[in-house]
Order: structure tokens, then C-alpha cells, then sequence
């Protein structure tokens, strides 16, 4: 699906997910007002109804004290094991060498090693079984990069997927497909993410449906572990994955399920979300099995979203476009 770039000419430097909400709300006849554009900070005014909205997501319905249960991973996760919600088995660490003094611990395990108060998929590690010493410390390294505390937990395995929760209703679902490109046995990987990136729907700065894939150390070591280069040629048919983290921010592909998905997860979506007293929030689900009864050994909750993101959703990579916007001005009473 092609969509017009910039989305509202004259506000094309703030987030996408903002000049949705600009865009809603123009339809409605409601005044924007730019508090701080930076910050992507409106207001919305209506007669006499006035309301602060923050990043498309941020608002008065959700308190500060949910917006910090959702932000650290550690709180989060507590508020959801105490309801019954699925989540991944770990621990979590306050400095760097309590961490590594596990690495037995983890060795013969799949695990994820993430910052406790970051988002985005920012400084997160996945390590293999048996991984070298060496590569677990430098993701321990890297997750303290962005945090005070970190987490290392049993990797589920499974494609990811954002339920976007807003009020008593699970609006839309996506599959979130870490950055990867599919190799035509001709161009390199270097050339395949060229092409990709030519995609007028990849940009920078989250002010584009995508993101454009990077070539930074993180993907050249990604492509390390299987062997490949940036300058390797996939067989044709071959899909290559550069991150493995599944985040839209780091180049990665958003598909529409919200049809497909078992009733049931979208159960749990909400049942997470009020287990944090969110009104407005992504919840992180892996599964394995996201069309069939939910099997606890096939399914984890990973994280509650404290600022989900609204484009990936309004203009997937594929799928149907869900209209979430327009609910978001709707709770707010508009």
C-alpha cells in the first residue's frame, strides 16, 4: 500500500503517529494547537473541551504512576505475574557483574537480555545456547548502555505481535517482522536492503509508515551468526533476517493479523492492560500458535507499551489498515 509522503503537508517533521491524530481531528472540525513541536506535544480544543495529547498516545486517561508501572519492565512484569498473565522466567540485575556471575545460569538456554526502562527495542540482546562468554558479557554490556537494571529471560520462541489497546477494546493486532530482506540469488545483502529501503514508506525518524533497514554493527553482527556478510549473496527465495529484535524502528515489517487472531489473546491483551490500569497501551505478545487456543508453553506476555505507535497499524507493511486514530479522539470524549 503507497500512502502520500508527507501524510499532512506542513506538519511532515513530526512523528507520523501524531499527524494521524492531526489529521483525525482536522476531519472533526478540532482545532490543533502545537505546544511543543519537538515533543510532538498538541492540544486539541473543541468549543470548550480541551485536551493535551502527547506522542499520539500520551494522554490524561492514563495516570503517571501507570505510565511508570508500564515504562520499567521490572514493575510490569510483577503486576502481570500477580494477575495470572503468562510472562516470560528470569531474573533481573542492578549491576553488570551479578549478570555475567549467571552465564551458567542461562548457558544452555535461548535468552533475551534487555534494558529495564528503554523502548523502541533499544539496547536488547538475543543469545544462542552454549554462546561464548564474551558475547553474553557484551550484551550485558550493551542492555546497561540504556539502563540501571536489566532483565535476562527465557526467549520464547514464536513470531511477535503488537495488540494495540485502547479503552475495553483490542483496536488492531500486528505482526511485527524483525528487518530482513529476501535474496534473489543476484544482489548482495548490501544491495537487497538498497532496494528495500527505495520504498517511498521508509524514512528516518518515525516520521514515515517504515523505517529504513540500518548497516550498523548490530546487522553485521546478526549476519555473523549465520555465516553471511553484508556483501554475501542470498539464494534466491532466501530470506534474511539483519535484527532480531522485531521492532518497526529498526527497519522491520508490520502485518495486519487483527482478524485472525484467537479471541482469546485478545482476551489476554486486556486482561494485561488492566493489570496495569492502562487505558491506552500495546501489549508485546510471542506465540507460536496466535490462531489456536492459547497454550501456555506456546505463548508469553513480554511487555505492556507505555507509548505504542499508531502508524504501524494505519499503514501496515501488509494487511488491512486498521483506523485507530479516530478511537483515540473518541475516548477522549470528542
Amino acid at each position: 500500500m503507497t500512502i502520500p509522503l508527507p501524510l499532512l503537508p506542513g506538519w511532515e517533521d513530526l512523528e507520523i503517529s501524531t499527524q494521524i491524530i492531526i489529521r483525525d481531528a482536522i476531519k472533526r472540525g478540532i482545532t490543533v494547537e502545537v505546544v511543543d513541536r519537538k515533543e510532538n506535544f498538541l492540544r486539541l480544543v473543541k468549543g470548550k473541551k480541551s485536551e493535551f495529547v502527547k506522542e499520539a498516545s500520551k494522554t490524561r486517561l492514563d495516570s503517571l504512576m501507570t505510565y511508570l508501572v508500564m515504562e520499567n519492565k521490572i514493575a510490569s512484569k510483577l503486576v502481570l505475574m500477580e494477575n495470572q498473565v503468562r510472562v516470560p522466567i528470569g531474573k533481573n540485575y542492578a549491576n553488570p557483574k551479578d549478570a555475567i556471575s549467571d552465564y551458567s545460569l542461562f548457558l544452555d538456554k535461548k535468552k533475551v537480555i534487555k534494558p529495564v526502562t528503554t523502548n523502541f527495542g533499544i539496547g536488547i540482546g538475543i543469545s544462542n545456547p552454549n554462546d561464548h562468554l564474551d558475547k553474553f558479557t557484551y550484551y550485558v554490556s550493551q542492555a546497561f548502555d540504556y539502563s540501571n537494571s536489566i532483565i535476562i529471560e527465557e526467549f520464547i520462541e514464536g513470531p511477535e505481535y503488537r495488540f494495540l489497546v485502547l479503552g475495553d477494546e483490542v483496536v488492531a493486532v500486528c505482526n511485527r517482522v524483525p528487518a530482513n530482506v529476501v535474496g534473489d540469488g543476484v544482489l548482495s545483502i548490501q544491495e537487497l536492503i538498497a532496494e528495500k529501503n527505495k520504498d517511498p514508506r521508509r524514512g528516518e525518524g518515525h516520521i514515515t509508515a517504515l523505517e529504513k533497514i540500518q548497516m550498523s554493527e548490530i546487522e553485521e553482527l546478526v549476519l555473523s551468526e549465520v555465516g553471511y556478510t553484508f556483501f554475501s549473496i542470498p539464494k534466491n527465495g532466501e530470506q534474511v533476517y539483519l535484527r532480531k529484535n522485531s521492532n518497526i524502528s529498526t527497519g522491520g515489517d508490520s502485518i495486519d493479523v487483527t482478524d485472525i487472531v484467537h479471541p482469546e489473546f485478545k482476551s489476554i491483551a486486556l486482561k494485561a492492560a488492566k493489570a496495569a490500569g492502562a487505558v491506552i497501551c500495546g501489549i508485546d505478545i510471542i506465540s507460536s500458535a496466535i490462531t489456536e487456543v492459547p497454550n501456555p508453553n506456546h505463548y508469553a506476555v513480554l511487555e505492556i507499551n507505555f507509548n505504542p505507535v499508531l502508524y504501524i497499524h494505519e499503514f501496515p507493511y501488509s494487511g488491512i489498515p486498521r483506523s485507530v486514530g479516530d478511537k483515540i479522539l473518541d475516548l477522549l470524549g470528542f
